[in-house]
Order: C-alpha cells, then sequence, then structure tokens
C-alpha cells in the first residue's frame, strides 16, 4: 500500500513540474522524486522515525524552493509523507510530521516574503490539509490492518520481548525489586528520618506493598503494628502530591505510565519542622530516590512477566504429568490387575500384589503433584486462603491431622511473593508428611502487607542425614532469597519448625540449620 501510495505521489509530481518545459521545474520534480523514492528504499532497512522527519523536512523544503522558484507547489510530494507516517506511526506520527512541514515551508515562505503570492500560501494551506486528510485516512486503514491480523499482538510482544532481553544484561542495577527497594528505602531514610518507611506500587485503583524498613525494636512480626495508613497512601496516589496527617505521611516518588511507587511511613520525632518544611523535607526525599524508584517500577514489572511465564510452565508441566506419567502408570495398574486375576504361583502373588499397592501408590503422588502443580495463589485467593485449602487437601489424602491458623488484612502481597511463600509452605508440609513420619502438624499463616510470617511445626523425628540427591531444603531458601524473606530451620527438639519471615527481624530460638539435611 505505501509503495503504490508513493508511486502515485511521484507521477502526480513529476508530470505537472515537467509540463513547465524548463530546467529548474524538470531538475525539482527529479529531486522530489528521488527523495521519495530514497524515503522507500531507506524504510525497507532502516524503519526508524527520525529517517521519516529527515525525509519530511527534504520535501518541505524542495516543495516550497517549488512555490517560489517555479511558481507551482508539489500537493502530492507534500501530502505523501502525513500518509506515510499516519500508516507506520499512528497519529503521535502524523502529527509530528505535518508540523515539520508546516514550520518548513512558513520559514521559507516568510523569508521570501515578497516573491509568494496568495495563490501559493492558498495551496500551501490546501496542501496541509490534504496531508492531514490523507493521514487520517491511514489511521483508519492502520487500524483496521490491526484488527484483521490476529498476530499482531504476539508480534509486538516478541519485540518488546527481545528488547527486554538484550537490555536485562546490561541494567546496572539489575532487576531484582527486593535489592532495588531497600536502596530506595535508605536514600529515602537519609534524606527524611522516619520510625518505620515502605514502599507502595499503585496503578488505577490498585495497591500493593512492596518492601518496608523500621527502626523500631520489635521482637516479631506480630508486636511492630499496621505498617502504614492506607488512607494517606491513597490520597498521594490520587492527587500525585505530598500528604501530612500528623507524623504520618505518603508521598509519590515515580509515575511511569498508569503505575506510582509511593513511600510512606512514621516520621521520626526528632525531625521538628514546620509542615512547609516537612513538605519540603519530602518532595526532596522524592527527587533524590526518583531514578531509584524508576528502576523499582521496571523491576517490578519485570517481576510480573516472570510469575506469568513460571505459572503458565508448572500448568503445562501438570498437563504433561497428568495426560503422560499418570495414565501410562495407570495402565501399568491394570496390566497388574489382570496378571492377579489370572492362576498364579503361591510365592508370586505376594509380589504382584505389592507391585499393584506400590503402582497406586505412585498414581497417588502423581496425582497430588499435579494437583501442586496447578495450584497457586490469585486474585481470588490469598496466601491464607490457599495455605488452608492447601492444608486440608493434604490432611484429607494422607490422614494427617493439619491444624491451620490464619491471620490476615485486607491488603495483600504481590502475587509473586504470595506464590513463592505458598511453594514453601506445600514443601514444609509435603517433607512433614513424606519423610518425618510426623501425626500432627500446625501451620501459621500471618500476613500484614509487606509483613508475613509463616511457621510450619511438626512432631516428627526431626530432620536426617543429607542426600545428595535432597534439594528440597535448598529450594525452600532460593525461594525465600527470591522475595528477600528469611527462613529458619529448627530441630533441635521434638520435630521440625520452619519458620518464613518476611519484612521483619528473626524470630528469637530459631536457629537455622546449615544446608543439607532431609529434603
Amino acid at each position: 500500500m505505501e509503495f503504490a501510495a508513493r508511486a502515485l505521489a511521484v507521477v502526480a509530481t513529476t508530470v505537472p513540474l515537467t509540463l513547465a518545459h524548463d530546467g529548474p521545474a524538470i531538475a525539482l520534480a527529479l529531486s522530489l522524486s528521488f527523495v521519495i523514492l530514497l524515503g522507500l528504499a531507506l524504510s525497507v532497512r532502516v524503519d526508524s522515525t527520525p529517517v521519516l522527519l529527515a525525509e519530511a523536512a527534504a520535501l518541505a523544503i524542495l516543495g516550497a524552493y517549488s512555490a517560489v522558484s517555479v511558481a507551482q507547489l508539489p500537493l502530492a510530494a507534500l501530502a505523501i509523507i502525513p500518509f506515510v507516517a499516519g500508516l507506520r506511526r499512528g497519529l503521535v506520527g502524523l502529527l509530528g510530521v505535518v508540523t515539520l512541514q508546516v514550520v518548513v515551508v512558513a520559514t521559507s515562505f516568510v523569508a521570501e516574503n515578497r516573491r509568494v503570492s496568495v495563490e501559493l500560501a492558498s495551496d500551501a494551506v490546501v496542501g496541509v490539509l490534504l496531508g492531514i486528510g490523507l493521514g487520517l485516512i491511514a489511521l483508519f486503514v492502520r487500524s483496521t490492518l490491526r484488527a484483521r491480523d490476529a498476530l499482531a499482538p504476539y508480534h509486538e510482544a516478541r519485540l518488546l520481548l527481545q528488547e527486554l532481553l538484550g537490555l536485562s544484561d546490561t541494567l546496572q542495577a539489575g532487576l531484582d525489586p527486593q535489592a532495588i527497594g531497600a536502596r530506595t528505602l535508605a536514600g529515602f531514610q537519609d534524606v527524611v528520618p522516619s520510625l518505620e518507611v515502605s514502599l507502595w506500587a499503585g496503578g488505577g485503583r490498585d495497591l500493593a506493598p512492596i518492601v518496608t524498613g523500621s527502626l523500631l525494636e520489635a521482637v516479631d512480626h506480630g508486636t511492630t503494628g499496621a505498617v502504614d495508613a492506607p488512607p494517606q497512601v491513597e490520597a498521594a496516589l490520587r492527587t500525585r502530591s505530598v500528604v501530612l496527617d500528623g507524623d504520618r505521611f505518603a508521598v509519590p516518588l515515580s509515575t511511569i505510565g498508569e503505575q506510582t511507587i509511593l513511600a510512606a511511613g512514621h516520621l521520626s520525632p526528632s525531625l521538628a519542622l514546620s509542615r512547609r518544611s516537612l513538605a519540603h523535607r519530602l518532595r526532596s526525599a522524592a527527587q533524590h530516590t526518583h531514578t531509584l524508584a524508576a528502576q523499582l517500577d521496571t523491576a517490578l514489572l519485570f517481576s510480573e512477566v516472570s510469575h506469568a511465564a513460571t505459572r503458565n510452565e508448572r500448568r503445562r508441566l501438570a498437563r504433561e504429568m497428568h495426560d503422560g506419567v499418570a495414565q501410562d502408570i495407570a495402565s501399568m495398574g491394570y496390566l497388574v490387575d489382570a496378571i492377579v486375576d489370572g492362576p498364579l504361583p503361591d510365592d508370586v502373588r505376594p509380589q504382584i500384589e505389592l507391585l499393584r499397592g506400590t503402582i497406586t501408590r505412585v498414581v497417588a503422588e502423581v496425582r497430588t503433584s499435579v494437583t501442586a502443580l496447578r495450584m497457586d495463589a490469585d486474585a481470588a485467593q490469598s496466601l491464607g486462603e490457599a495455605v488452608a485449602g492447601l492444608a486440608r487437601r493434604l490432611s484429607e489424602s494422607s490422614g494427617i491431622s493439619i491444624r491451620c491458623t490464619v491471620e490476615e488484612r485486607t491488603v495483600r502481597l504481590r502475587p509473586e511473593v504470595e506464590a513463592e511463600l505458598l511453594r514453601i509452605a506445600q514443601e514444609a508440609m509435603t517433607n512433614a508428611v513424606k519423610h518425618a513420619g510426623a501425626s500432627e502438624i500446625d501451620v501459621e499463616c500471618r500476613v500484614d502487607a509487606p509483613r508475613a510470617r509463616l511457621v510450619v511445626r511438626d512432631n516428627g523425628r526431626g530432620l536426617g542425614p543429607g542426600r545428595a540427591d535432597s534439594h528440597g531444603l535448598t529450594i525452600m531458601r532460593e525461594r525465600a532469597q527470591l522475595v528477600g524473606a528469611h527462613l529458619t530451620i529448627d530441630s533441635t527438639g521434638l520435630g521440625t519448625v520452619i519458620h518464613v519471615n518476611l519484612g521483619s527481624r528473626r524470630s528469637p530460638g530459631a536457629p537455622e540449620r546449615p544446608p543439607g539435611a532431609r529434603p
């Protein structure tokens, strides 16, 4: 379509100018045609906005010179670039090209005021309107083509992912939300002394806590009180300005697209300043941490992409296990059933029945694994609900008593954080059932975002000697590190206690065992 439009523009430009039968007119016709065709050739190799703007400027300069020298304005040459810009770059590209052409032609006409007639000025206005009209037609064609192309979103996503892969290795600060959030909190508290400050991410009506830093002395998560009052955060998100409410504050640090990174907390009593001075200090802290907040926003978006990819991969593996391995093992069980129903020597029958029992147990474990792979905390199910549901299903399948205590607030953790904590709870409870020989398991899940506490206690035989093929404890530690949580394991008394603390100090009396014991 673009090729046909350019070819038509070349013809519509060349014919009127060559009919003048003089050297300057023919030279201008050739120059305009060359620029139009060169733009087409460059667009095949380098489809960039600067190239398009350079072509628009060149054609505008030649058009203005044509109007002054041969008293004829090449309307087709001026109108083709707005059409191409609308087709390639949309409304923003169209406006940019038209504005550039108007500025160039108007500047040329002002410089040659005595030699420009009213007719040529009118032709210039007609040319601009023609370009805008063709550009609007191009916008309609562009939207129609995109609506018909079902693969267009995938092509765009592929280009964005390629750019992300290329950038992820070159980013100096990395893409770890916990690390960047900790640096942002430290930078903020360097400017504004605070007993407690936390970072929030807000987009639209959604608010999610990211990380918190506290100077309050506390024994554990339960004694520090609420993180920050959400009303201040909501007000700062709504007004995009500093909010002060007594010694409580909230201030936006960075806004990119629809998402805003905010800091909120509890000012230190030592900060004896007037309300105006406090607001100025908070704005200075926001400027001081603006770059880190922008990096944090990118890291959060990357975490969401990674979490979605991980969730999809887990579900794919669950489908393959269910439709492949589980079905094959079940088929083996049917064959063993057929053998058992037939005549067998007395010394072989017990072994065959043992094999049948083993197959039944393996099928049950595979189905449990499939359920675990598909299980995830989502928008409709909080972390506490997911942990309680996991405990209930595991208790029903194993016959072991599992008591679960859940305490949550309305504000939830980020989805990727909930997912990792849920996997840790799943691994801890499964280990207690399969390897510890426990008869009772107590699970505690307390969430006060961005803090959380997860405890799994069992009365089993404790940690056994490590095995080379056992990676359960290592994986739990890795999951805790991914979300900035601290994991401790206590197996000094009866059974084993696993503590996971997110955003709070280590619980007393919970020494960490070195890696390597029972999974």
